[in-house]
């Protein structure tokens, strides 16, 4: 029995065939199903049959027929992008985060209350008033040296160092004691800007501000000159020209 093969065209319908595509030998079009390209929105799910009577080339004619995709599988071919998305979110999050915690202004530390003292009650058997025997020849030099004792307790002593009160003074013997330390942590000089910020003044706190606490890049730039620095020299240093001048010798 003499077997025939039959040649079917390919019609996309509403979408597309690559370039190249062949006519198909099989009624349903199995052979040419890759090269079809279903519009955005759609798969391929087959072909529909068309005879043609009237054609004389081929024994038909196969027009491709889709369906809308599903929720499911646009899900599925999307989810790459959702990740990413998703990603880019999360990362711009903790980057926002972290910025707001390094610039954010430090809380001011809670008092500690003050533990209430405790007052030790005399018995009764001490409340009796015991005789006191007083010399009449040394009563008058008793009460001299008790007054002398008095007035020299409330004289301070010149070589002990009296607590100031003035902030500039507080705040400038703090910042070089950083210095002089040469403390690397921005931190710590952040802490002190802002808890001295709009009470002092003076050239340790526009170089505070101006030059250390610039920016991040310019911290880095200038704690990584101050470490160069032996201890030796900066313990001697004491004013802002002199720390301008040993910084640039290690620039």
């Amino acid at each position: 029995m003499d077997f025939k093969e039959r040649h079917f065209s390919i019609d996309p319908g509403k979408g597309k065939k690559m370039d190249g595509c062949p006519y198909s030998t099989f009624e349903d079009g199995r052979d040419v199903e890759d090269y079809i390209i279903p519009p955005k929105g759609y798969v391929f799910v087959g072909f529909k049959f068309d005879p043609e009577a009237n054609n004389q080339i081929y024994d038909g004619k196969l027009i491709a027929e889709y369906e809308k995709e599903s929720f499911i599988e646009v899900l599925r071919s999307n989810l790459w992008k959702f990740l990413l998305a998703i990603g880019i979110i999360v990362i711009i999050a903790v980057v926002a985060i972290l910025a707001a915690n390094v610039f954010k202004e430090p809380q001011p530390a809670k008092p500690i209350p003050n533990e209430p003292k405790n007052e030790v009650l005399a018995s009764p058997s001490d409340t009796t008033e015991k005789p006191v025997e007083i010399s009449v020849d040394n009563t008058n030099a008793s009460v001299e040296k008790s007054v002398q004792e008095t007035v020299e307790a409330e004289q301070p002593n010149p070589e002990t160092p009296q607590p100031t009160n003035d902030p500039s003074a507080q705040f400038k013997q703090e910042f070089w004691n950083l210095i002089h330390q040469r403390t690397l942590m921005m931190d710590s000089y952040h802490d002190l800007f802002f808890n001295n910020k709009g009470q002092v003044s003076g050239e340790e706190y526009d170089y505070l501000r101006l030059t250390i606490l610039q920016n991040t890049s310019a911290f880095k730039e200038w704690s990584g000159k101050l470490r160069k620095v032996p201890a030796s020299e900066i313990e001697k240093i004491e004013t802002i020209d002199d720390l301008v001048k040993k910084l640039k010798e290690y620039n």
